[in-house]
Order: C-alpha cells, then structure tokens, then sequence
C-alpha cells in the first residue's frame, strides 16, 4: 500500500516550486493531474529550446525530471469550456496546488473562494513570490528575485565584493518542502475533521524562516551579518581549501572545519604534526580567528598536495569535519547516493532514458517508486477526462473539436 494512494491532487503551475511539492505525493502513490496548455506551456518545457529541436516542447530534460508520476492534461484556459472542464476536475480532486501570480487563478473563475462553492471540504494552496496579500503580493517572479529579496543573495560572496548569491533559484527550492509538508498535514486535518483549508505561502518568508541565526543577531544585537566567503564569526580554520586535481581539468577543493581547540589539535596529529601546527599564536579559537589569513595558507599548502578523497578521509578518521566539495560526476558516481538508489533511470518517450532523482526520504513500509515518466503535453487529456472524470466518447470528441484540449 503506498502512503497516498487513493489520494487525488490537480496542479497548476510551472517552474520548478509548484511541480517539485506535488512530486512528493506522487512518488507515494497520489494520482497528480498536471493542467497546461500549448498556447501557454510550462516555461521549463522551453529552456534551451529551438525551433529544431526533435521532440519540441516535449523534449526537456528539465521537465522530465521534475514532473515523473503525473497525469498530463491540455487545457485552454482562454475558452469557457475549458475552465468548465478545470472546474470539473476541482470537483475530482481532494486538494489543488497552483504557484500562479496572484491574479492569474481569479481571473479564471479558480480562486479558493469561488471553488469553495464548489467543493467545501477543498484543500488547496498557492505559493508565489510574497503571498497573496500585501503591499508587493501581484510582483512576479521567481527564485532568483526570492534568493535576494529574502537575504540570500547579501550573505552569500566575499566581504569585499559584491554579493553573488546562491547558485540557483534557492527560494524555489525550499517552498516545494514546504508546500509538500503542508499539504500533508492539510489532508490529516481534513480526515480528523472533514474540513478542507486554503494555505498561502509565499516563497520570500519560507526563505526568511531558513535565515534564523541573521535574524535572531539582528533582533538581539542590531547587527546585520553581512558576506564572510566561506569563514566562520566563530571557529578557524572553517572553509574550502584547494587540492591536487585527480582529473585533467578538474577543480577540486575540500570543505574543513575546525570547531574547538581539541579539534585543533587533532588536525594537527592527523597532517603529521607540522611545526606550526603547535605554533602558540593558534592554540585557541580566538587566536585561530585573529590569524585567520595565515592559517588558511598553511591548510592550503597540506590540502593542495593530497586529493580531496585523502584529505577526507584522513580528517574524518582523526575526528575532524572534512568533506570532498562534490561536483556533479561525483554524485552520480557516490556510492553513498548509489546504495540509497538516489537517482533513478527513467525512460521517456522523447527524452529518452534519463537519470531522476528521489526525494532523499525513505520510508520502509511504503516505499516511493517512479512509476511513469514526466508526460509530454496534453499526453493524458482523454485519459483524463474519460476515465476519471467520466466524460462521455460524444462530449470528448466534441469538445477536442473545439479547441478546448489544446
């Protein structure tokens, strides 16, 4: 028995933080029907796209990893008809999730308050940028906005310089956990008591709450932490130190962290006890941090000489933090990842076999699958329509006819 089977969820939405949360469900067994439409696709299923491409808007490896499990359905939204046949599937569903831009789901006729008439025990959420209220809930956006607006992107960088931010869309990332989450305890709520509930997230504050150390500082100290590169207020040594590549153009470097003057100590037996390691001037954290430059220079000249697995592996069995700064090869190669079966090969119709990856949860008694592949677009319209819905082959044909499934 999977988690959520039984469990039925209509999405709107693109992007990654509105299909990633649902793709937890659907891992578990919940029956995800996905709404698009050619006139306007998800913009994933268009990055990197040309007009040559094979496979068109189909042919997104992106996409593919994002949305596997799901049901897809075409809708034109633009026709009546269509938002009948959304309403429709409203009345299908136990909960619907959408990412849109405030106005987009009430321009519809889809906002919670209209589909509460229609479904009183619905659960729904929306998750965009600042939330559906306040002075800046109709700015769009997406994560790159939310990594800055949310503090980020002022972290993040070297003190000298000016902020780079997280690499990717940060805030698109957390929200999908979120809203998951939410939507999880959105449904036992609803069978304790049989009340449905609208959530709102927005995608800012979820990134906020993930910055509770800036926060607390500011609010005890009135000082706004600001970019230290890798360094720690705390403890030294604490960084990315470089290493002898083990790779033609490879760039490999190893993450260490020294915490206390034990630690200290036992860095120092581990690399063999150089003369400076016993220097005086670094015997305390306080010492370390005052001589901060000179310290990360000595570390280098050990780490650049020793590949980041030696390093690792001769700092963790000495009881001190290391860990090889991992590039893309590395993780689909970990042994780790690969005994936990993190990636999943998939076969698509027009992507082809690709890797996907799981959700990094593990639960023993419903373990998740991948099922299907990511759909292509419109690939579950009948499916949808004449097997969940009950439409009849006449009303199909009619309204496919009529442009409504496109």
């Amino acid at each position: 028995m999977e988690l959520f089977a039984g469990l039925k969820v209509l999405e709107f939405g693109s992007g990654a933080a509105g299909p990633l949360a649902t793709r937890y469900l659907a891992d578990y067994g919940a029956t995800v029907v996905r709404v698009e439409s050619r006139k306007h696709p998800d913009f994933i299923r268009t990055l990197r796209l040309t007009p040559d491409t094979p496979g068109g808007l189909d042919a997104s490896h992106m996409f593919a990893t994002l949305n596997p499990n799901k049901l897809g359905i075409a809708l034109n939204m633009q026709l009546a008809k269509g938002r009948e046949v959304a309403r429709r599937l409203v009345g299908w569903a136990d909960m619907v999730a959408e990412n849109f831009a405030p106005k987009a789901m009430a321009k519809w006729g889809l906002d919670y308050a209209s589909l509460r008439e229609l479904k009183p025990d619905l659960v729904m959420i929306s998750t965009c940028l600042n939330g559906q209220t306040g002075p800046e809930r109709d700015y769009p956006g997406f994560g790159g906005q939310g990594s800055a607006i949310a503090g980020f992107n002022h972290l993040t960088g070297w003190p000298d310089l000016e902020p780079l931010g997280p690499y990717g869309t940060i805030t698109d990332s957390l929200s999908p956990r979120f809203v998951a989450l939410l939507l999880a305890s959105a449904l036992l709520h609803k069978r304790r008591t049989g009340h449905g509930q609208y959530i709102d997230l927005s995608q800012v504050e979820g990134g906020v709450v993930c910055l509770t150390e800036m926060i607390v500082t500011y609010a005890a100290t009135g000082e706004a932490l600001g970019r230290m590169g890798n360094r720690s207020r705390h403890v030294a040594p604490h960084g990315v130190f470089p290493c002898a590549a083990e790779r033609a153009g490879a760039d490999r470097w190893v993450a260490i962290a020294v915490h206390d003057d034990e630690d200290w100590r036992r860095f120092g037996r581990a690399i063999g006890a150089p003369p400076w390691t016993a220097d005086p001037r670094f015997a305390t954290t306080a010492g370390r941090l005052a001589h901060v430059d000179e310290i990360e220079t000595l570390v280098a000249t050990w780490t650049r000489q020793r590949s980041p697995q030696e390093v690792t592996t001769t700092l963790q069995t000495a009881g001190v933090e290391a860990g090889i700064v991992a590039d893309f090869a590395d993780l689909v190669q970990d042994p780790q990842l690969a005994h936990r079966r993190h990636f999943r090969q998939v076969e698509h119709p027009v992507v082809g076999p690709h890797l996907c990856e799981t959700n990094a949860i593990r639960l023993t008694s419903t373990p998740e699958h991948i099922r299907r592949p990511a759909p292509c677009l419109g690939e579950h319209s009948e499916h949808v329509c004449r097997e969940l819905l009950g439409m009849s082959a006449d009303e199909w044909e009619t309204l496919a006819a009529e442009g409504v499934f496109t």
